[in-house]
């Protein structure tokens, strides 16, 4: 609800044609089953808890060295407090903190206690292709080590410079920070988002990105990656389109003076002739940007056994707490179940967003 929130047939006989295609099929899965056993062990569930112990967000993330340098997105570990991560032996580790941090580009590596961990190798992605077959492992809504695959679809490049791998394997909300793996079992990148607005378009972060970050050596404690950049956010002024890496809209977002403005401007065909919007308006607060984002949309809701449609008009508290030229973060008091029939939410969660310029 809210707009900052959560990549020839030839012709041959028919029996010749069947036994071709049934023979290639097993040896891919036997292929991916072999990948899946041989990788499964390095991925982890990371669970991000506030100040006063309770779980907010749930990510996903790989161990790349045996000694527990672990890598997972940005957006995942923003603003904890303290975070544990769970392995698919049972096992579990405290995160002891933060050795790099890569906002603009989503990457984070994470530090544990560990001793001759199983870990994965990292794939040159300048050497990938559109075509290649890809695996991505992860916890989509706590699923722990869930497994998809896919192709690289396309290799994107934004106006900013930010790099994307885009894939057709599934992915979903969890997902986040898990790896993106070739058929030889390396990292080709870290699973980073989905655009919900269409099927099959989800994204990663390029594994050439990650071997910078591997030379840092000095640890930070969980928490420092939510500082304001009060330098940075100064300088961003002005009207702009922003896109969500949560949910892939667009939205023109404002700054004038301490207020933020935004509102969704690539709505679909079915709503853009409608009264349908989506907008916001954040006011400076110390460090911080508070307010409401206010949505009105169609909702259906059954009555004996009849569809009904109403328009509903929801408002959610909104807080960004870090802003640059280059990325929008912060959370959203977000419904996660809604009566339509009284217009009103029936449970409310905070849910972090991120939004980079288009």
């Amino acid at each position: 609800m809210n707009p900052f929130i959560r990549r020839a047939a030839y012709c041959i006989p028919a029996v010749g044609l069947f036994f071709a295609v049934s023979g290639q099929a097993q040896q891919t899965q036997r292929s991916v089953s072999e990948l899946v056993k041989s990788s499964v062990d390095a991925v982890v569930l990371i669970v991000v808890s506030d100040e006063i112990g309770k779980p907010t967000v749930e990510g996903s993330g790989f161990i790349i060295t045996p000694d527990g340098k672990i890598v997972t997105n940005h957006h995942v570990i923003n603003g904890a407090h303290s975070a544990i991560v769970k392995l698919n032996s049972g096992a579990f580790f405290t995160v002891d903190g933060v050795l790099a941090d890569d906002a603009e580009h989503d990457i984070a590596i994470i530090k544990v206690a560990g001793k001759n961990l199983p870990f994965l190798t990292l794939e040159d992605s300048d050497g990938l292709s559109v075509g290649d077959h890809v695996l991505a492992i992860g916890s989509p809504l706590g699923l722990e080590n869930s497994v998809s695959d896919g192709i690289i679809s396309a290799f994107r490049q934004e106006a900013g410079g930010t790099s994307w791998i885009q894939t057709t394997a599934p992915v979903s909300h969890g997902n986040s920070g898990g790896p993106l793996l070739v058929m030889d079992g390396k990292v080709a990148g870290i699973v980073t988002l989905k655009l919900s607005e269409g099927e099959n378009l989800n994204f990663a972060v390029p594994s050439k990105l990650i071997n910078p970050l591997l030379t840092k050596t000095t640890l930070q404690p969980l928490g420092s990656t939510s500082k304001p950049d009060a330098a940075a956010s100064s300088s961003v002024t002005g009207e702009s389109v922003w896109t969500s890496m949560t949910n892939g809209r667009d939205y023109k977002i404002r700054i004038d003076g301490d207020y933020i403005y935004g509102e969704w401007i690539n709505l679909p065909p079915a709503l853009s002739t409608t009264a349908a919007f989506q907008r916001v308006e954040l006011k400076k607060d110390g460090d911080k940007w508070v307010g409401k984002a206010i949505s009105y949309a169609l909702f259906q809701y059954k009555q004996y056994s009849i569809t009904k449609t109403i328009w509903c008009r929801v408002e959610v508290e909104t807080e960004v707490d870090k802003m640059s030229a280059s990325r929008i973060e912060g959370q959203s008091h977000l419904p996660t179940s809604f009566d339509a029939k009284k217009c009103q939410p029936e449970k409310l969660e905070w849910k972090p967003f991120t939004l980079i310029p288009k």
